[in-house]
């Protein structure tokens, strides 16, 4: 849709109107816009049919904020899908709020079609009997049971992976910077962390007191004053992996200025999909989401939830891949 409206110089929008015989567009416009279809050989996507036979066009994508994990980059994805089909999209940042959540799925006066949530504090008892809900999509690390699809994210398996490869590229004593000590919670750090617990069980290395270092934020600074206190202290380490890419660059920060070459001396791995981790010094080996996959799964259940209403529920998985940099080879 986008490359049609660009071939005849009006908005996504006058677009969708078009296709969908929606809103008021002049005659000559419909005719250069039918044109253009038959030209570039455009169908319309059952994302936009699917919403089009409700009342908005729009969407709510509802996540903790923006700085959350890798909120950003899937947002985006989600605008540039949804703006190709002549869908909008709305922003709701929850705070990682549990009322402001629950609030979000109430749709309440049915101001978009559907919702897509990033839940960080809602449990599976507060989705036993959600008043009035709506179409909606779970998305992001946690798996939280109840009446609503979701796509998910495999942080544990993915952690397990980081740690296998730190084992294999020579490190003895892996670090987790921003782990959780307590077992069995649902976050992103708890999933995380278990993949780092498995992975060591795996490797024979369970029974040792590894080092996991809670934090009170995912900031530099807090990465930089948790790496300078293990430096500081008896723990020995010669590799990290850290929950949250500023977390790294913290630690990265800490190294440096304590003289411990990296990768030579302490290799590292995020969790992250910042561009900065190509163009840091050195360049931060990475564990990212596939946000593109996530936004396009969670798209697709959302209008076969809106076209359907009952049906299954929906759980999809998506990978996360590693993108190995500088900091875990020489």
């Amino acid at each position: 849709m986008r490359d049609v409206a660009a071939a005849v110089g009006v908005s996504v929008k006058t677009v969708s109107n078009v296709v969908n015989a929606t809103g008021q567009v002049n005659e000559a416009t419909v005719r250069a816009v039918r044109a253009a279809v038959e030209e570039l050989g455009y169908r319309p996507n059952p994302l936009a049919r699917g919403l089009n036979s409700r009342a908005t066009d729009t969407v709510t994508l509802a996540l903790p904020g923006l700085g959350y994990g890798y909120c950003a980059p899937l947002a985006a994805a989600v605008f540039d899908l949804a703006e190709a089909e002549g869908v909008s999209v709305v922003m709701e940042p929850t705070g990682g709020d549990r009322e402001r959540e629950l609030e979000v799925l109430r749709n309440r006066g049915g101001l978009s079609d559907g919702v897509l949530l990033m839940p960080t504090a809602i449990t599976a008892r507060d989705l036993g009997d959600p008043p009035s809900p709506g179409p909606a999509v779970l998305l992001g690390s946690r798996r939280v049971a109840g009446p609503f699809d979701s796509v998910v994210s495999r942080d544990t398996a993915a952690a397990e992976a980081a740690v296998r490869l730190l084992l294999d590229r020579g490190a003895s004593r892996v670090a987790l910077l921003g782990g959780e000590r307590k077992e069995g919670g649902d976050s992103a750090a708890a999933l995380r962390t278990e993949g780092y617990r498995r992975a060591l069980a795996a490797a024979g290395r369970g029974s040792d007191p590894w080092p996991i270092v809670e934090t009170a934020r995912s900031s530099r600074r807090d990465g930089q004053v948790a790496i300078a206190q293990l430096l500081g202290g008896d723990t020995p380490f010669d590799a990290v992996l850290a929950l949250e890419e500023p977390l790294a660059h913290g630690a990265l920060h800490a190294l440096r200025r304590a003289g411990r070459d990296v990768p030579g001396q302490v290799r590292v791995v995020a969790f992250g999909n910042d561009e900065d981790a190509e163009y840091s010094s050195p360049s931060l080996t990475t564990v990212r989401a596939d946000v593109h996959t996530m936004a396009r799964r969670a798209l697709d259940l959302l209008t076969a939830r809106v076209r359907e209403g009952a049906r299954p529920r929906s759980q999809v998985e998506v990978p996360l891949t590693i993108t190995e940099r500088e900091s875990t080879f020489s």
